[in-house]
């Protein structure tokens, strides 16, 4: 099979779509005054951008910066969670929040190193030890 044929049977968009999930939500359920867990619609970020922002937990000379990490994680929350909107100012006015990653810390709390998992899952960034799997084989 030429791989360069195949490609050029696809649509080209394709390369555009981003993955979709969810994520369940015991904390916007507790906010809510509801039971059980929120749906809370979340999507994968492109990979220049994820790698933009895991790169905030380095400083100039290239050590990690733990403090720098939680900061990474609300990012990757604010650019991955599509409902609630996180970056709808009306949202984040009325909850205090001067920034979107306020409002992130602010509705998920201890849940956003979850959250961002799930982000960073659907990116495909965790399954890395599967691929040198796959290439080895």
């Amino acid at each position: 099979m030429d791989i360069v044929q195949e490609l050029l049977k696809i649509d080209a968009k394709k390369t555009e779509e981003l993955n979709t999930g969810e994520y369940k939500s015991a904390r916007l359920a507790r906010l809510l005054g509801v039971e059980g867990e929120v749906s809370v619609k979340i999507q994968e970020i492109k990979a220049r951008r994820l790698s933009d922002i895991m790169n905030k937990q380095y400083d100039r000379q290239g050590n990690f910066d733990p403090s720098m990490a939680y900061d990474a994680r609300l990012l990757i929350c604010v650019d991955g969670v599509t409902e609630p909107r996180l970056k709808d100012e009306g949202l984040r006015k009325h909850f205090g929040c001067a920034t979107p990653k306020d409002l992130a810390e602010a509705l998920f709390g201890a849940e956003v190193g979850d959250l961002a998992d799930a982000i960073t899952e659907l990116s495909e960034i965790g399954n890395e030890k599967e691929t040198e799997k796959e290439i080895k084989n």
